[in-house]
């Protein structure tokens, strides 16, 4: 069954095939007392405030025209920016060699917080291999309750 979400992240894929664009990832969630759509798009080259601001007007006419969204919401679009998002699997196995920020709902060897090289991204095992100071952690995907990469200032 197709769920909102899906219906969603078709549509704006859909919307985005004739531009530079893509989809990077669809988040469709209660904000406070606010429903907020948030779309974040990126392309090879640095996404501009243009080209938010031309997804977002083609976002809008389509969900207009295709009644996605009965009830009042936030449309926001951005790029994901250099602290990326890691939330599908596509954006672990993009990450490798980079360093990233992984909390866990759980502990793993007595902490939940890791920030490290993702070494490798295993989809069969659905889990992900860091470097942490020396040390190799497996870490399942089930366990992340939040990834991105990391913006290292050094």
């Amino acid at each position: 069954m197709n769920t909102k979400r899906d219906q969603l992240k078709d549509m704006v894929s859909e919307v985005l095939e004739d531009t530079a664009a893509e989809l990077y990832l669809l988040r469709w969630e209660k904000k406070g007392s606010e429903w907020v759509l948030e779309v974040l798009i990126d392309k090879d080259d640095p996404i501009t405030t243009s080209d938010c601001a031309t997804a977002s007007e083609r976002i809008s006419a389509k969900l207009d025209e295709k009644g996605l969204i009965e009830r009042k919401y936030v449309l926001q679009v951005s790029s994901p920016g250099v602290k990326r998002p890691l939330v599908e699997s596509r954006h672990f196995r993009d990450a490798v060699d980079s360093e990233v920020e992984v909390n866990t709902y759980g502990p793993i060897g007595g902490s939940k917080k890791f920030v490290g090289v993702l070494k490798s991204y295993d989809q069969d095992e659905d889990r992900v291999e860091m470097e942490v100071e020396g040390e190799s952690i497996n870490i399942s995907l089930s366990n992340v309750a939040k990834a991105s990469t990391k913006l290292n200032c050094e």
